[in-house]
C-alpha cells in the first residue's frame, strides 16, 4: 500500500491560532472558567479535549456568570453580540481568526460605499453568522438556483464577499448569475489561501490513486467541501470522522491511498488513520507500506 499525505495536512493557520491562545489560558489559568459561545472549531475530538482541560462551551448568554472570561470562537461572532457581552461586564477574548476579521472589515466598508450586502455561504453557519452580523439587512445565498431577479428590485449596486471556507467554483457562478441581473457588481474574494490551496491540491490529485480519504468532521464546511471535490475524481473517496472507521474499510494491499484533512483536523487523528492503514497492509500481506 502507497500511502500520500497532502501537503496541506491537519490544521490552518487561523484554527492553530485560535487553539494555541485558549490552550494557554487554560494551562496558566487553572482555577479559572473560560466560557465559549459555540464550537471554538468544528471537530469533535478538539472539543472534548478542550472541555477536559475545563472550556465550558454554552449557546445562551444567560449560562454565563457574572464577571467570567468569554472567548469569540475562531469563526467570528455578530458585532450585536460582542456589544452584549462587554455591556454584561464580561471579559471578552476575541479568537477570531485573522482572515475572517478581515471578510468582516470588508462587508462593513462595501455597505458604506453604498453596496447592497451579499455573502455566499452557509445560512446558519458560525461563519456565516458572525459576517452577516456587521451589517443589517445582508443576502446570504448558497447556489445560483437562489439568485432571483425579485430579490434584487431596486437594487442598483452590490457588493458581496465569501465564507472563507466556500468552493471558489460555486462562488463565481453565483457571482456571475447576480452580474446578470445588477448593473454594478463588486466582488472581493474571501475564500482564504489555505482553504484554495487545500481545494486546488484536492482537484488536482492525479488519476492513479485508487482511494482519497478526507479526514474530518461532518460537522466541518470545509472538510464537506473536499469531499465533493474529491468526488468527482475516478478514485473511491471516503471521509473519515472516526479513524476506527478505517478497520471497516475495503481497501486492497496494494492500493494507492491518498490522504487529505479538513482544517480543524488534529494531527494525532491523521497519524492514526495512516497507522491503521499500515497496520492493515501488513496484516493482510506481512510486509509494510513504502
Amino acid at each position: 500500500m502507497h500511502i500520500t499525505l497532502s501537503k496541506n495536512i491537519s490544521y490552518c493557520f487561523g484554527v492553530k491560532r485560535t487553539l494555541t491562545l485558549v490552550q494557554e489560558l487554560l494551562q496558566e489559568n487553572p482555577g479559572k472558567t473560560y466560557y465559549m459561545l459555540g464550537e471554538i472549531v468544528h471537530n469533535e475530538y478538539v472539543i472534548n479535549d478542550l472541555k477536559n482541560q475545563g472550556l465550558r462551551i454554552v449557546r445562551e448568554l444567560d449560562s454565563i456568570q457574572n464577571g467570567s472570561s468569554v472567548i469569540i470562537q475562531s469563526h467570528g461572532a455578530p458585532k450585536k453580540l460582542i456589544d452584549d457581552l462587554k455591556q454584561r461586564g464580561l471579559d471578552v477574548i476575541d479568537a477570531t481568526c485573522p482572515m475572517v476579521t478581515v471578510i468582516h472589515k470588508k462587508i462593513v466598508r462595501l455597505v458604506q460605499e453604498g453596496y447592497f450586502p451579499v455573502i455566499i455561504g452557509k445560512q446558519g453557519h458560525d461563519e456565516v453568522r458572525g459576517i452577516a452580523g456587521q451589517v443589517l439587512g445582508a443576502l446570504i445565498v448558497r447556489s445560483p438556483g437562489e439568485i432571483t431577479a425579485e430579490k434584487f428590485v431596486g437594487i442598483a449596486k452590490v457588493g458581496i464577499v465569501v465564507q472563507s471556507t466556500f468552493i471558489r467554483a460555486q462562488a463565481l457562478a453565483i457571482v456571475e448569475k447576480i452580474k446578470s441581473i445588477v448593473p454594478e457588481v463588486k466582488f472581493i474574494d474571501t475564500i482564504c489561501r489555505p482553504t484554495t490551496e487545500r481545494q486546488e491540491e484536492v482537484e488536482n490529485i492525479p488519476d492513479d490513486f485508487d482511494y482519497i480519504l478526507i479526514i474530518g468532521s461532518r460537522t466541518s464546511a470545509n472538510t464537506r467541501h473536499l469531499f465533493k471535490l474529491a468526488s468527482g475524481k475516478e478514485a473511491t473517496v471516503h471521509l473519515v470522522d472516526d479513524p476506527e472507521t478505517v478497520r471497516d474499510l475495503d481497501i486492497p494491499p496494494h492500493s494507492h491511498v491518498f490522504v487529505a484533512s479538513g482544517a480543524s483536523t488534529p494531527l494525532y487523528l491523521i497519524e492514526k488513520v495512516v497507522a491503521l492503514l499500515e497496520h492493515k497492509k501488513i496484516s493482510e500481506t506481512g510486509e509494510k507500506s513504502g
